[in-house]
């Protein structure tokens, strides 16, 4: 996901997610390599799941996720034309039935349009284009997806002389807390990679 307007949040971010084909050179090969920890198997736990991908890019973890989920739903979400245009011709050739691809706003996702309960909210390698996290998961989020529903983080942490932006697994843990959220498992922190497990919290106590 990608907003000028955001420039500030993220500034440095490479590639430009306007050149999918560029975007996905770039950031899938090789990925199952350097990807750490095994996200999708880690937060599948039943097979006829619903995951929603937020921010989804080029599709890798979509493809995942369907290729493992073969009884569920996989819905696809991201504000790139150019990149909705990719997953589209991916799920083509891929033939992958059980992916639906949207397109949505930088500010919104649209979650409140979905007639389906989420099993999964994932937000892969995203976070940090978010300029107002709190308010956004606060106010476009928790209030559209059910207590059951899992948000699970995924995101590299900062390491010195990194030319992406990144943010630390502590504020990501901090802003979500802020936002109405709970973390519900010990963080799980894999080289310069971590994944975080969020549910809604009990009481939402949220400062914005």
């Amino acid at each position: 996901m990608e907003s000028n307007s955001n420039a500030g949040r993220f500034k440095g971010c490479i590639p430009s997610y306007g050149d999918a084909g560029f975007c996905a050179a770039v950031m899938d090969t090789n990925r199952e390599g350097w990807q750490r920890p095994d996200i999708v198997n880690r937060l599948i736990t039943s097979p006829g799941m619903t995951v929603v991908d937020l921010g989804a890019g080029t599709g890798y973890f979509a493809v995942l996720f369907s290729k493992q989920l073969p009884e569920g739903k996989i819905i696809a979400l991201d504000p790139e034309i150019s990149l909705i245009a990719w997953m589209a011709e991916r799920k083509k050739r891929g033939s992958l039935d059980n992916v639906s691809i949207r397109k949505i706003t930088i500010d919104d996702p649209g979650l409140d349009q979905l007639n389906d309960e989420i099993d999964l909210l994932f937000v892969g390698y995203t976070y940090f284009h978010f300029d107002n996290p709190v308010k956004y998961f606060c106010e476009k989020v928790y209030p559209y997806i059910q207590d059951k529903t899992v948000v699970a983080i995924a995101d590299m942490a900062p390491v010195q002389g990194q030319s992406r932006h990144t943010v630390s697994s502590q504020q990501v843990i901090k802003e979500m807390e802020e936002a109405g959220f709970e973390l519900t498992d010990k963080p799980t922190t894999l080289y310069d990679q971590y994944l975080l497990i969020f549910k809604k919290a009990s009481s939402q106590s949220v400062r914005k």
